[in-house]
Order: C-alpha cells, then structure tokens, then sequence
C-alpha cells in the first residue's frame, strides 16, 4: 500500500481524502500541524505529500520549499492546494510538483494523485 502524508487542519480536506484515496490503495496520515516537517516526513517516509498553504501557525509554500531543498526528500511529489486561486502563478517558487485549488474536484484529486504515484520511466 502506498503511503501519503496530508498537512491540513482543513476537516473538509481531511474527510475527503480519507474517506476517497482507499480506492486508490493509499493510506493517508493526517498532520494537522507543521511541526518539524524534515524529520516528520523522513521518519514516516511517504511516497506523497499532500500541503495545505494555509496552516495554524505556517505556510505550506514554506513547507513545500523546505522539503523541496532537502536533498532527500527532494524528489518526493508534493501537491499544494489553496483557497487562492492567485497562488497558481506563484506555485512553482515553492517547488510543488503541483497545485490544485479549493474547492477539491474529487476526480481531479485522485487523477492528479495516481499519476504522481506512478513509476517514472528510466530512459536507456
């Protein structure tokens, strides 16, 4: 089972990707707080990281670009999501792999989710 880690105090996020990526095989662990976020994420090992942009006491942006810069975590997909659909021009500065705005489409989640979960062809 693939393994995903959601950083959102948001319950709507929460309950939607919860109750929905089962049908994916994916387990979600839920972090309602940002914490140490290097050693949370490198401790738990996840093959994706789902970032709200806004948190209690952070920023996801900053969240993002911290996992980004660690070398290894750095290939790790990480999706931001937002209410601002302002941030869609600016996502790349965080280095998210990508950035899908509020309210969630379901199909555009799970979409967006397998195929950052599927293998990356080695070229020869």
């Amino acid at each position: 089972m693939r393994k995903a880690i959601l950083i959102s105090t948001d319950e709507m996020v929460v309950h939607l990707l919860k109750s929905n990526t089962e049908l994916l095989n994916i387990d979600v662990e839920v972090i309602a707080y940002s914490g140490d976020i290097l050693r949370e994420t490198k401790m738990r090992t996840p093959d994706l990281l789902i970032i709200d942009f806004i948190l209690n006491n952070d920023n996801g942006g900053a969240l993002c670009h911290q996992i980004k810069l660690d070398a290894k975590l750095h290939d790790l997909p990480v999706v931001l999501i937002s209410d601002y659909t302002s941030l869609n021009a600016i996502a790349a500065k965080f280095s998210c792999s990508t950035f899908i705005t509020k309210p969630l489409k379901l199909t555009q989640l799970l979409d967006t989710i397998t195929k950052l979960l599927q293998p990356q062809s080695v070229p020869y």
